[in-house]
């Protein structure tokens, strides 16, 4: 159990905001600034500092942050670990992202389950900003994720490397080959704000001098197998992991469209909190649910 005095600190660098964490902690703005002031006093210097008006953590504060968060994870573990030992039990609680849990993780999941038949498992699909803020919280041990993490913070172990493509309807009037600004003009269907598989195209489009504001039009979908059947009845086209589709491409219900440069692939990776004291059992889930 963390001090509350951390758990306050902890708070504001969720929010980055005096006003919200109060709020959320229940008690009041001078309350939060004196917790503050107190780990200031206490570690000899400051954690937060004001740059044009926005709240941001120092050096001091970073470090004790990212010690702090896995911290709670590990004590969160203990706890769990515990409760597991006193109902007799083991319960492996993890998360994924949407296009590995729904096309990679059940064929492991089905491993798993005829290996250790006397475990559980919580399996959580999510997108990347939601299960690194579960893990933050020590809800979940582990995550496989396609998103972007910050990787000074975790411990993660590369799962695959995998292709990002274009595909469209296998009907739809649009070339095999075709040049990046040519596709502005038609229906981008993209997954929700906060998912590796829109991050990684802004991420490309930025870096090329495009944004998606380019494309004319755009409609935002959370659900694969829903913009996959929309792409299919050609309402528009999507970028996707090929592992995704490759279902889709073999039974020639959608097309793969290749465009001159666009050779992008980007890694999956499995997640814990850095400096765990559970380092080495969390390398052991590595080898059970991936390897």
């Amino acid at each position: 159990m963390l001090d509350f005095r951390i758990e306050t600190f902890l708070c504001v660098c969720k929010y980055m905001n005096y006003t919200k964490a109060a709020r959320e902690l229940g008690i009041t703005q001078p309350g939060v600034s004196q917790h503050i002031k107190y780990l200031e006093n206490y570690y000899g210097d400051a954690l937060f500092t004001y740059t044009n008006k926005a709240l941001q953590l120092t050096y001091a504060g970073e470090e004790l942050r990212d010690a702090m968060l896995s911290i709670k994870h590990d004590t969160m573990h203990i706890k769990k670990k515990i409760s597991d030992h006193a109902m007799e039990s083991q319960t492996i609680k993890f998360g994924a992202t949407l296009t590995i849990g729904e096309f990679m993780m059940p064929d492991k999941l089905n491993d798993f389950i005829q290996k250790h038949p006397n475990l559980q498992f919580e399996f959580v699909i999510a997108n990347t900003k939601e299960l690194l803020s579960l893990l933050e919280e020590g809800l979940i041990d582990f995550a496989i994720i396609e998103g972007y993490f910050q990787k000074g913070e975790y411990e993660f172990k590369t799962v695959s490397n995998e292709k990002y493509i274009l595909v469209c309807g296998n009907d739809y009037t649009l070339p095999s080959v075709t040049h990046f600004h040519e596709l502005f003009s038609h229906n981008l269907i993209v997954r929700e704000n906060g998912s590796g598989t829109k991050e990684i195209l802004e991420r490309y489009l930025s870096d090329h001098g495009f944004s998606l504001s380019d494309f004319k039009r755009i409609s935002t979908i959370s659900s694969i197998h829903v913009i996959k059947q929309l792409v299919e009845h050609n309402c528009g086209i999507s970028f996707m992991y090929e592992i995704a589709v490759k279902k889709e491409i073999e039974e020639k219900k959608l097309k793969r469209i290749e465009i001159p440069h666009f050779d992008l692939c980007h890694e999956f990776n499995y997640i814990w909190r850095k400096n765990s004291v559970f380092g080495d059992y969390y390398q052991s889930l590595f080898d059970i649910f991936v390897t």
